[in-house]
């Protein structure tokens, strides 16, 4: 679409500007404010200083480089699988990269006397202030395309359940600001309706003219290929975008890559990249973490303890079996936020189960004792489960370990997301927590296991904090 040119204009200049902005202030701290606050922490007091001017050209390169890295990401796209999620897994990639490539010219060109500092520095401080501008660019625009009514106008051609999810999401929570204008129920649909819709026009192109569309998403996969194939050519005639929701290979696997053989396009599975040496690199990154924050949060531990103790006594601890990568059981440690001997009574609220799918969750659950509702509102209930990194039973981020009895209600699908380390956080955290179906867990789930990183585990990691604080889901 056209009607954003503000956004990609607005985007990579604010970040080239930030960037170098980040940089001066490196380069202020390691010179002027740090030396003065700790004398010798540098050596000598200005020796081998390097101008302020030098320090701005290298800024200037650096912030160029990172924005040609995010656009060759495609960063500054509108469409996002996870909106500021896999937005931000981008920026620290590319924070990282530039860093890496103003130190290697700074090394190459003989830069001896060149600050470190500043670039260590940079890596950090240039994503969160990245990741701020960036979601400050994209509120603002989303919140101006619906005040002027210049919001993406989609059109669903299917009314299923799938058709129902997708629109919600698309005018709820999408990073593309969309307004739906309704939905076409297809001649040769099998799905039952779950909006209602109206029935295909003999003349679907006219038909989407008329209403000025933007976009239609073809949302029935069961649709014979010769209505889905009119759908496209109308919408070809009528110079309107169109999106294709994919047979039910693809809705199992996100790990796939389109392929073209003999002029034939193909969609292609690729392994999943949480193997191996990745496999590996994800739990150096656990232990290292892990092995730092132990020792900060020990106090925090101390003092959660004794609150739990003064309120309802002892245990302050509990242990309950989950499963783990390929079903493997093990028993996850958590602060005990309900009262002693609560897994008895859960039966008995089984009617007032709030949760959908397998899963159990209430708003007001009469188990929780005070403390609990407090650990909980701050999740701070799940920190004792760095026991289970440390011990390989789970990882910082990964899917929510599941109950035995949860598992047994699981379809072929949902299995998926057992073939991967539990996390202590994840996408579905971030994501909303308890505000969340089931179904939209798994798919969060499917999706960090088919297109993992260590950028998307560092971009989960730095949006668990004001998850946690924001509390918002969290019961």
């Amino acid at each position: 679409m056209s009607r954003r040119p503000a956004l990609h204009l607005a985007m990579p200049a604010g970040d080239l500007v930030l960037v170098v902005g980040v940089f001066m202030l490196g380069y202020w701290l390691r010179h002027f404010a740090l030396p003065s606050v700790v004398p010798g922490l540098f050596g000598e007091p200005g020796a081998f200083r390097l101008s302020a001017y030098q320090y701005l050209v290298s800024g200037a390169v650096m912030g160029g480089v990172q924005v040609l890295i995010l656009q060759a990401f495609g960063a500054y796209r509108s469409e996002w699988g996870l909106g500021h999620i896999e937005e931000l897994a981008w920026i620290l990639r590319s924070s990282f990269m530039a860093v890496v490539i103003t130190f290697a010219v700074s090394f190459v060109t003989r830069q001896l006397f060149f600050s470190r500092f500043v670039l260590v520095f940079a890596f950090p401080v240039n994503s969160v202030v990245l990741a701020l501008w960036h979601w400050v660019c994209r509120r603002a625009v989303r919140s101006a395309a619906y005040r002027r009514g210049t919001a993406r106008r989609t059109v669903f051609y299917g009314c299923g359940r799938l058709a129902a999810e997708l629109a919600a999401h698309m005018e709820g929570k999408a990073e593309v600001p969309s307004r739906v204008l309704g939905f076409i129920r297809p001649e040769g649909s099998s799905e039952p309706p779950a909006v209602p819709a109206e029935a295909r026009p003999n003349d679907l192109e006219a038909w989407l003219a008329e209403r000025s569309a933007d976009l239609l998403v073809i949302a029935d996969t069961a649709i014979p290929r010769d209505e889905t194939a009119a759908a496209i050519i109308a919408c070809e005639h009528a110079g309107i975008s169109y999106m294709l929701v994919p047979d039910v290979f693809a809705l199992m696997s996100l790990t796939t890559r389109v392929a073209g053989i003999g002029g034939t396009t193909l969609i292609q599975s690729v392994p999943s990249p949480l193997r191996g040496f990745r496999s590996l690199l994800k739990r150096t990154l656990d232990l290292s973490i892990t092995l730092i924050l132990l020792p900060l949060l020990a106090p925090l531990f101390l003092a959660i303890a004794a609150l739990i103790a003064a309120d309802s006594g002892f245990p302050v601890f509990y242990s309950q079996r989950r499963l783990g990568r390929d079903n493997r059981p093990f028993r996850m440690i958590k602060f005990r936020s309900m009262r002693v001997g609560a897994d008895r009574e859960k039966v008995l609220l089984t009617d007032m189960n709030e949760a959908s799918g397998p899963l159990f969750k209430m708003k007001r659950d009469p188990r929780v004792t005070r403390a609990g509702r407090l650990l909980r509102r701050w999740s701070l209930d799940e920190l004792p489960q760095l026991l289970n990194v440390l011990a390989g039973h789970m990882s910082l981020v990964g899917p929510r370990p599941p109950l035995p009895e949860e598992v047994e209600r699981y379809s072929d699908r949902h299995l998926k997301r057992l073939q991967t380390v539990p996390g202590l956080t994840g996408i579905w955290q971030v994501s909303g927590r308890s505000q969340l179906s089931f179904e939209e867990m798994v798919k969060l789930d499917i999706y960090y296991v088919d297109n993992w990183s260590i950028w998307l585990d560092l971009a989960i990691l730095l949006l668990t904090v004001p998850a946690a604080l924001s509390r918002k889901g969290a019961y």
